[in-house]
Order: C-alpha cells, then structure tokens, then sequence
C-alpha cells in the first residue's frame, strides 16, 4: 500500500521530468512533506496536444460513485486486477496518469510499535508512480480524483512492506501516457518491481500524525537506529517491439 507522499517539486524540475509542450504552465501546488489522501496534488497526463501537469484530489471517485468521499477507498489499485476492476478499469484504458513524487512513506512493526521508513531516490530524481484518473460531477464544477497504482515489493523494500508504488522510468513514460499503447504492455509496465536504486531510511513518528507535514519529517530518526542505505543495480530496460 502506498498511503503518504511526499511531492515538493519545483515547477522547473517537473518541465524537466516531463517537458509539456509550451504555452503549459504548472499549476500551484502546496509543498507536501507527509502528503495524504483527499489532499490535492500534481499529475502528469496527456491533454490533447501533449502532456499537461494539473492538480487532482488524491482517492479515486468514479462518475457513477454516490458520494466524492468515496475516493478515500481507492487511493491505490493493485496493477494485478486492474484491468478487471470496475472502479478502475476504464480510466485503465483511456486516463492514465503519473504522480510525480521525491518519495512515499511505508512502516514496519518494530519493537511493536509502527516505524515509518522514507524511501526516494538514491540520486534524488522524481519519481513518477503509475497512476489513474477520473473527472466527475460534483456540484458546480466537475472534480478530478486519482490513485497511484501498486504491484509487489522489490526484495529490497520487501524488509519495509510487501507491495510498492509501480514507478514508471523515465524511457516508459510516452508508452503509459499514449492512450494507443497495448493493455498487455501496460499492464507488464504497472506490475513491474522497481528496484531503485532507492534511499531508504527511518524518520521520526511524527509522520504517524498527519497533522505534521514539514521538511524535518524527512531526516533520519533521532536517535538513529541502523540506517537502510540501499544502492542496487537499475534493472536493464526491456527492448520495444522492433528493437534488438
């Protein structure tokens, strides 16, 4: 399960991540340091001409769902049923998105208490983490909800939790935006377990209460227990059809 993020990115990193054609400008967003469902925050999808970055609310609400604060059930969706779901199956199809993240927080039981674990980049990129969307009518003006797509942990981040966000890299993104690209395809993309190389450390359990959201939530925990540095070799890229 992927239930906080943290996303404080700056406009200039996401046209960089994401080049959106001009004139696309960012939308403002509020920094997140402990970021959690029903808050709003940035994506990456195709509109029309191109790519376009915009704010959506965090929990997924289909057109036909009876009430927006459903969407707190469907902050993820397993990339195994996906397809099949039918909460989840159309945007599966036609509304792709990514959730540009610096990282996301998971916890283990330990000494039995939950600790929660910071995981991002060992190189400090964006991560861009599969995702859903979906508009629907609420009120005076259509709402735009999403959820972040999850598949098994990496025997890495397998130690924390047993499922991770699907991060799609870098050279995967035009396939998972372009709504032409083959559900087979897709669905080898969203099931896939990252490996990293990932950052992965404990930090305060101030976290456990989301009425904290700063930047120190993000330092090793203190005092320190032994730190996780993880540094694993990225997994090759698969070729494209027509490729070597």
């Amino acid at each position: 399960m992927c239930g906080r993020i943290v996303q404080y990115l700056d406009p200039h990193e996401l046209f960089r991540a994401y080049r959106p054609p001009p004139p696309a400008s960012i939308p403002n967003a509020v920094p997140r340091y402990n970021g959690c469902p029903t808050q709003d925050f940035l994506v990456c999808r195709n509109e029309g001409a191109g790519r376009a970055v915009a704010k959506l609310r965090w929990g997924l609400a289909p057109p036909w769902s009876g009430d927006l604060r459903d969407g707190a059930r469907r902050i993820n969706a397993r990339s195994e049923t996906v397809h099949e779901k039918p909460a989840y199956r159309s945007a599966f199809r036609r509304r792709r998105c990514v959730v540009p993240v610096n990282g996301w927080f998971e916890w283990r039981r330990e000494d039995g208490r939950r600790q929660p674990y910071y995981v991002t980049s060992a190189a400090g990129a964006p991560l861009s983490l599969a995702g859903l969307w979906e508009r629907r009518e609420a009120g005076s003006e259509p709402v735009e909800t999403f959820t972040i797509l999850t598949t098994a942990a990496s025997p890495v981040l397998a130690a924390v939790h047993p499922r991770q966000p699907a991060i799609i890299e870098p050279d995967r993104l035009e396939d998972w935006l372009d709504p032409a690209t083959p559900p087979a395809r897709l669905l080898a993309m969203a099931r896939a377990s990252s490996e990293g190389p990932f950052d992965l450390r404990p930090v305060s359990r101030r976290v456990n209460d989301v009425r904290h959201d700063d930047p120190d939530l993000l330092l090793p925990a203190d005092p320190p227990p032994m730190q996780m540095q993880i540094q694993m070799r990225m997994p090759m890229p698969q070729p494209r059809p027509g490729q070597p």
